[in-house]
């Protein structure tokens, strides 16, 4: 995230401070004595740190410039809520009365347990959130075990995830098209394509026509993405398409403070203008969600070591670490690990939009084209990733576009039961919706997960989706168990191999390994 200090107004203070000074920098700012001191507001009131909710006219306009809205989505995402702005609940989902923060368990129909007061408290900026910000999930909201663990996921890098989603859905979707086409030309044949985008593979889908020309499709052995080839990228599962969604979804249920293009799906279903009762109504404007939309998508990018370096952003690794790093990343690839940690992926297009009909309509919230009148993909926030983000930046491919080195694949695997959730989950929409396929619900197995970029991983811990690895050594071990089932089991973790090909490396091996991938960065996150 940017290093000017946005959490200023913690605590209800309004602070003046110029730029921080991140250890590593090749210019550590002003020292203590230069810098203004803070000036402290005892006014009390609303936490909400703008003048006025932002409205999506001045979004599009061109009233604001990108630096003006990337900075509003800032100060939004970091500001600490409290009662006058709406945050925790008085009411929960099945009307009783609660806490203004819920407890944990949930129960009362809540999913999740309202944890926070601002969104930064717990997205810190890691590749996998502070063991202080893991949450508890019932998916039933019945207050009753099991319970769903979740660490909190990483914002950084997500607008190129975003956009590479979007990019592998479009081409998965064209094979499928393809292959419609090709069918209705040999009616009665069935006729098979393999399935792929950006050099994933993603199974196979099959087609036959009949004489009227109606396409049925065998789906049986697409694999890591669900029946409608649409890339969900982010969330553990690869369950949530879009950033707005997971803005919008993650304020209300772990914050309680209900943005008004969510009110408007409740007040549909037939629930009170005010739902969580706190007495504060239209919480978060459409406009303030696309601000913070804009901050997510514009964040910093994850860096390998050796990237830092070369924009001299940290010291230069020493000779010793450079040859254990290589020696590292070989044998990351010797034993398979970047068969789904895929080092590198090309993104096309590096311009960021919100909202978009890119990704064949997949990552629009149709629901809200029809409630704004604002929120236009025809008038959207455009902004270039490859210019605009915080620094440090995606690298540029020579060819046009950008190379991401994110070492992941935007595809679901299935990692065994001893990391398996309690049971399935549904993918959502772009509108947030659960996904329902030719009339029928779609869910994630207990035990499938996207493969989680390990970008940023070297200096961020706890790991896994639930925080259970201590370290990386212990994140590589949960990746199989002890007593396998056999091959080709559906209980068996499609990383099983390589776990055991871990344990079966020398010592100095397993090491070069570990400090290859601490040597995958978040900046922002630098230690002296």
């Amino acid at each position: 995230m940017s290093t000017r200090l946005s959490v200023s107004l913690a605590l209800g203070l309004t602070v003046t401070i110029g730029a921080l000074a991140v250890p590593g920098c090749r210019d550590a700012g002003p020292t203590a004595a230069d810098r203004p001191l803070p000036v402290v507001d005892l006014r009390g009131g609303p936490a909400f740190p703008l003048p006025a909710h932002l409205e999506t006219a001045d979004l599009v306009s061109g009233a604001m410039t990108f630096q003006q809205i990337f900075d509003a989505g800032d100060l939004l995402f970091h500001a600490p809520f409290n009662d006058q702005d709406g945050i925790g609940a008085f009411r929960l989902p099945d009307g009783s009365a609660t806490l203004r923060f819920s407890v944990v368990p949930p129960g009362g129909g809540a999913i999740m347990a309202i944890a926070s007061e601002s969104c930064g408290r717990c997205h810190v900026g890691t590749a996998s959130g502070p063991s202080q910000s893991s949450l508890a999930l019932d998916a039933d909201g019945d207050g009753k075990p099991p319970f769903r663990a979740r660490s909190t996921t990483s914002l950084l890098g997500n607008g190129l995830l975003q956009l590479l989603g979007q990019e592998m859905t479009e081409a998965l979707q064209a094979i499928r098209d393809e292959l419609s086409q090709a069918a209705q030309a040999q009616p009665g044949v069935r006729v098979e394509r393999p399935l792929a985008a950006k050099g994933v593979g993603f199974g196979g889908l099959a087609a036959t026509a009949d004489r009227n020309g109606t396409v049925t499709f065998d789906r049986s052995a697409v694999q890591g993405v669900g029946p409608d080839l649409v890339v969900r990228p982010l969330g553990w599962k690869g369950n949530i398409s879009t950033i707005r969604s997971f803005t919008m979804g993650a304020a209300n249920v772990a914050m309680g403070l209900q943005a008004e293009e969510i009110v408007w799906r409740m007040n549909d279903a037939g629930a009170p203008a005010d739902p969580d009762g706190d007495g504060a109504e239209r919480e978060l404007s459409v406009g303030d969600i696309t601000a913070m939309v804009v901050y997510g998508a514009a964040q910093e990018t994850p860096q390998p070591l050796s990237r830092l370096a070369e924009l001299g952003l940290v010291a230069p690794p020493s000779a010793d670490d450079l040859a254990r790093i290589e020696r590292g990343r070989a044998v990351f690839d010797q034993i398979g690990c970047g068969t789904c940690h895929t080092p590198e992926l090309r993104l096309t297009n590096t311009v960021f939009e919100e909202p978009t009909l890119r990704g064949n309509g997949h990552f629009i919230d149709r629901y809200l084209l029809s409630k704004s009148a604002g929120y236009d993909p025809e008038q959207p926030v455009r902004f270039d990733l490859l210019q605009d983000a915080q620094e440090p930046r995606v690298e540029a491919h020579p060819e046009g576009g950008a190379i991401v080195r994110l070492y992941g694949d935007l595809k679901r695997h299935r990692m065994g039961r001893q990391l398996a959730d309690p049971g399935p989950q549904p993918p959502l929409d772009g509108s947030s919706a659960p996904v329902v396929f030719e009339g029928r619900p779609v869910l994630i197995g207990a035990d499938e997960f996207l493969t989680p970029e390990l970008w940023g991983v070297g200096n961020t811990g706890p790991w896994l989706h639930d925080g259970r690895a201590a370290s990386l050594r212990e994140a590589v071990i949960w990746h199989g168990e002890d007593n396998p089932p056999p091959a080709g089991s559906p209980l068996r973790s499609e990383a099983q191999e390589s776990r055991e090909a871990f344990r079966a490396l020398p010592a100095g091996d397993q090491e070069a390994l570990l400090v290859f991938l601490r040597s995958l960065r978040t900046f922002i996150h630098e230690q002296p």
